[in-house]
């Protein structure tokens, strides 16, 4: 029995890179924001139906309790306001700002505005494993990176030691970083298993045999106006292979959890089969492919031995700054979160003058006090506005501020609007009587 529990909390508690729940987090929010958000003018439309159609489903009864309506039907003014709130909670929850109460209010408005057209009979299975995924993002540290409150913490801290330092280049990992995407995944499998069974239980081998799917090709090729479902409903041996292969899918997923060197062929195979399934009888099931996100860690493992070996992370460029520079050390915390790839070096003009001159004579301390530096690998010393020029070729997050930053003039305006902020910059000085060696 110990055994059997030491392996359960391995498999769902076993350190995970928390940049993994961070990146279901911006699929899982970003997907509901961009294709799966509720409609208002749907829910508006709703609100002024026969009253007759409508009944409470359990998920609104309690998301209406705290307003002391339970059972109640919610008015066009409330559903509106919900609407407007959840659509700013989700935003916020995308880029990591107070992740955790935005997220809380995002599932909580979006449960409640989907309960609401479940309401009057629609049901789709789909929007309810988005929104189970988006509650249990709420309860977990999915906000401990790729998010503005992780900046914010390595500002903040920044600033109250007036010391910057860099990054780790090994991925921080935290034991409650794994179960929100091992749920996910077990939800996965429990969603596809009951497909499975539910195909084999109501059909038997009948299932197998073609007329069956070209039954469902026909009916919803003629429903919806695909143009491929007339042509497959014709081929009865094609929907037998079809009808095979998803089962099988279905009743085999478990195994891209149980053996994580699986995981790329199933993901690929269903991505495959959804997206057959959309282009034959408009069925969309895509959030499935953001929910496929909380197998980041298997796809590394199933895919390493195919991917050329990387070499190790080089800077490209070496930034100097001024170590007692409050706005200094803010700003390289801010650069160092942007540098994903770790191209970029620092070193601070104040406590490392031996490694300043080794890089050449091109740059005194001096120099580096009056404004920001960086040196190229091939001696190229850039300054000021112009290094953050640079720093915007060399950041993939920056490339949005290029045209910004090539504007016509911008190389008379923009080193006079550095050197302004450079001259009203605070800097600590110490002396051997004032700080602490």
């Amino acid at each position: 029995m110990k055994s059997v529990l030491r392996a359960l909390d391995r498999h769902f508690f076993a350190p995970e890179r928390l940049a993994d729940l961070a990146l279901l987090r911006i699929a899982c929010v970003g997907a509901t924001l961009l294709f799966f958000f509720p409609s208002l003018p749907l829910q508006l439309s709703l609100a002024q139906a026969d009253p007759v159609l409508f009944r409470a489903i359990a998920a609104l009864k309690v998301l209406m309790l705290p307003l002391g309506a339970w059972g109640v039907r919610p008015d066009a003014m409330l559903l509106h306001a919900v609407w407007l709130g959840t659509l700013l909670a989700g935003v916020s929850g995308l880029l990591g700002l107070y992740t955790r109460p935005s997220l809380f209010l995002f599932a909580a408005g979006d449960t409640l505005l989907i309960a609401h057209r479940y309401s009057y009979g629609e049901l789709h299975h789909p929007d309810a494993l988005l929104i189970i995924a988006l509650w249990l993002l709420a309860v977990s540290p999915s906000g401990a990176a790729l998010s503005l409150d992780a900046l914010m913490g390595r500002v903040r801290v920044a600033a109250q030691t007036s010391h910057f330092e860099p990054r780790s280049t090994t991925p921080p990992e935290s034991p409650f970083a794994r179960w929100p995407l091992r749920t996910v995944q077990w939800l996965l499998v429990l969603v596809y298993l009951s497909a499975g069974l539910s195909k084999l239980v109501t059909g038997g081998l009948d299932w197998f045999n073609g007329y069956t799917l070209v039954y469902y090709f026909a009916a919803d090729g003629l429903q919806w106006g695909s143009r491929l479902a007339p042509g497959l409903a014709r081929q009865p041996e094609i929907a037998s292979l079809l009808s095979i292969g998803a089962v099988a899918f279905e009743l085999t997923f478990v195994l891209a959890v149980l053996v994580p060197r699986l995981a790329p062929a199933y993901l690929l195979w269903g991505i495959a089969m959804h997206g057959f399934i959309y282009a034959v009888q408009r069925a969309p099931f895509f959030q499935y492919y953001f929910l496929y996100v909380a197998f980041a860690e298997s796809l590394r493992q199933g895919l390493q031995p195919w991917l050329p070996r990387a070499a190790g992370a080089r800077a490209r460029a070496t930034m100097l700054y001024d170590g007692r520079c409050s706005l200094c050390i803010r700003t390289m915390t801010i650069l160092d979160a942007l540098d994903s790839r770790h191209r970029l070096a620092y070193l601070d003009v104040e406590t490392d003058p031996g490694r300043l001159a080794a890089l050449g004579p091109a740059v005194t301390p001096e120099d580096a006090r009056g404004a920001m530096h960086i040196v190229m690998q091939d001696g190229r010393v850039h300054r000021g506005f112009f290094a953050f020029r640079e720093l915007a070729r060399i950041l993939p997050p920056l490339w949005p501020a290029l045209p910004l930053l090539y504007l016509p003039f911008s190389a008379t305006i923009g080193p006079r609007v550095y050197g302004l902020i450079a001259r009203h910059r605070t800097r600590n000085v110490c002396t051997p009587e004032t700080c602490p060696l």
